[in-house]
């Protein structure tokens, strides 16, 4: 992720200016978006969310409650922001990278850490949380186009209504799909139900991305997820990779001069602010200080879902250009200082530091 927002960065406005922001990127991304979120449905089975549900809901719960709810009074007092667009930004600061932390966290062998395990936790609360934040965003922007937030919300239960319905046939479709042993028509099946629910979510007025995390949610159940998901991940990293690109091409690099010492603020806020809030929280939930302080630098930086609810808001306008700048600027150069303290942490915490 952080060499696609570089990449978007070099081709970008801001650099060699080969390429400018434009709808067709930004369609692609939006595809890319909607891959992710189904990809993320399918690892939140309602199996694995009961399973998990004391430590998820616990710690990470009240992490994501805390840096939200104190960022959003600050942008409020300071910014003169709604509370819708407050809560956003304060739920876009409590965001970490998920993909970033498994990956780098996996190739330190630190996954099954007490760091790394608490780290997840969090990461799982977040990544719930970054939904619920995007309804939040459609419900603002969709009440703003006419459509009432009760009407939207009957679409979704509808919608999910009728997904519920359709597992039985899509999971007996996934399994023979699995005996055929075609990986063309396992693509096509993937696809499908990706793209169907999103289609059928644009069609009532509904985000296509939270469909298609819906729809994630309920194949993940049974064994149709493991034909998904096997198939639909080169799609989900290739448009995925598209929309950190359109990210880098979006950052106003421009502004830096400006605006530096704002960045350097919400830079604090997103490394040492959220550590902290980490640290003191799991010794609150009474874990270990050396263990909280290794999650603390764990997810001590900015995310990808950060960065996704910044843009949508600065593209439907419930954030100002000079709002959202500094922010995004902060969330991507926290990326790659973040990457270098997960490294150091899960050293340190496999002893190899």
């Amino acid at each position: 992720m952080v060499g696609y927002i570089l990449a978007g960065i070099v081709i970008g406005p801001a650099g060699l200016g080969l390429t400018a922001e434009s709808a067709a990127l930004s369609s692609i991304g939006e595809i890319g978006v909607v891959l992710l979120l189904f990809a993320l449905g399918l690892e939140f089975s309602f199996e694995k969310l009961v399973t998990l549900r004391k430590h998820v809901f616990g710690l990470g719960a009240v992490q994501v409650s805390v840096t939200t709810i104190t960022v959003s009074l600050v942008a409020s007092l300071v910014f003169d922001l709604a509370s819708v667009s407050a809560i956003l930004i304060g739920g876009a600061v409590a965001m970490s990278s998920t993909a970033m932390c498994l990956k780098v966290l996996a190739g330190a062998n630190a996954l099954g850490s007490p760091a790394g395990r608490m780290a997840i936790w969090v990461l799982l609360f977040q990544d719930l949380a970054a939904v619920g934040l995007l309804l939040m965003h459609d419900s603002a922007t969709g009440t703003a186009e006419g459509r009432g937030v009760a009407t939207m919300i009957g679409g979704a239960a509808a919608l999910v209504a009728l997904l519920f319905i359709a597992r039985g046939p899509l999971q007996a479709l996934a399994r023979w799909t699995a005996t055929q042993r075609d990986p063309e028509l396992a693509q096509l099946l993937a696809l499908a139900i990706a793209f169907g629910s999103a289609i059928a979510a644009t069609s009532v007025g509904l985000s296509p991305a939270l469909a298609a995390f819906a729809a994630g949610m309920i194949i993940g159940e049974g064994d149709a997820r493991h034909v998904v998901e096997k198939e639909i991940r080169p799609f989900r990293d290739l448009f995925v990779g598209v929309f950190f690109i359109g990210i880098g091409v979006q950052l106003p690099l421009g502004l830096i001069p400006d605006v530096w010492p704002a960045v350097l603020i919400w830079l604090a806020i997103l490394i040492i602010g959220k550590a902290l809030i980490v640290i003191l929280l799991g010794m609150l939930f009474g874990e270990e200080a050396q263990v909280m302080r290794r999650a603390g630098m764990i997810l001590g930086h900015g995310g990808e879902f950060g960065l996704m609810l910044v843009s949508v808001s600065l593209s439907s306008g419930l954030i100002s250009d000079m709002v959202a700048g500094p922010i995004l600027l902060a969330i991507g150069i926290s990326m790659p200082i973040g990457s270098i303290l997960v490294r150091r942490a899960a050293r340190s915490g496999a002893g190899v530091d």
